[in-house]
């Protein structure tokens, strides 16, 4: 993903209301030590990593998007006022996947960054005692924002194939979660549905021309709900389910 101050934005939004990343959080915790170091790879601005921080000894947080890093440094300096062990359990890094040869931590962890055979030749050495990696466990193929998902080329049932042929020790975990976007006012709305129109005219290519704009946002709309929430009084659901893969290293 290419960040942007906009995205950042929203993500962090969408992650508050549904509490996203908490509840990813919650899933990998029985698989962490206190002791322990941990890379999140391919951090963002490090939602995950917030919430991850109490459960192990440090935190690399890292990406190569320098948005998205400077945003989580950002927020870290805010946080040390409120909460100076988490901050300083986290440290933001810069770099690209081909930066990471030769090091290690205790656990890696991925979420949604495009995983496929490649990928895991690279991240599984990186982990002395596991990896734990997110994927999408089912689209929301018929939701308003389901044109926004790339869609994973590499599946679930892929990841476990690799796995098994590679005589990998794993087990998987399931949760069913919403991942919607929320609204503050009608205007963050018609921000929000304007974004993404432009967003669907520039994604669309003339070799997959399979969906019409107009109808996609006309869908977006009717789906938005009223929450009665004073932060957030409109919310557009999404569903999707998540795949937590826990490989021993």
């Amino acid at each position: 993903m290419n960040w942007t101050t906009e995205k950042i934005e929203r993500y962090k939004q969408a992650s508050d209301y549904t509490l996203f990343h908490k509840k990813l959080s919650v899933l990998a915790e029985p698989y962490l030590d206190r002791e322990w170091s941990l890379a999140d790879i391919g951090c963002g601005s490090g939602l995950l990593a917030m919430y991850l921080a109490p459960m192990v000894a440090s935190i690399d947080a890292i990406d190569n998007d320098g948005v998205a890093i400077a945003d989580l440094e950002a927020r870290l300096d805010d946080v040390r006022f409120t909460d100076r062990m988490t901050a300083e359990k986290i440290r933001p890094r810069l770099a690209a996947m081909e930066d990471l040869e030769g090091e290690s931590w205790d656990v890696v962890t991925l979420s949604f960054f495009g995983v496929d055979d490649t990928l895991l030749k690279t991240v599984l050495p990186l982990a002395k005692e596991r990896a734990l990696i997110y994927m999408h466990g089912r689209h929301d193929a018929e939701g308003p924002l389901a044109s926004l998902d790339d869609g994973d080329k590499f599946l679930v049932a892929d990841m476990e194939k690799y796995l098994l042929q590679n005589d990998y020790i794993y087990k998987k975990n399931v949760m069913e979660m919403q991942f919607g976007q929320p609204f503050r006012d009608i205007d963050d709305i018609h921000k929000f549905l304007m974004a993404y129109r432009v967003h669907l005219e520039l994604s669309e290519t003339e070799a997959s021309r399979n969906y019409d704009v107009e109808k996609l946002i006309s869908d977006a709309e009717e789906k938005i709900i009223q929450t009665k929430r004073f932060d957030y009084p409109y919310y557009l659901p999404k569903s999707t389910s998540v795949a937590l893969f826990i490989i021993r290293t």
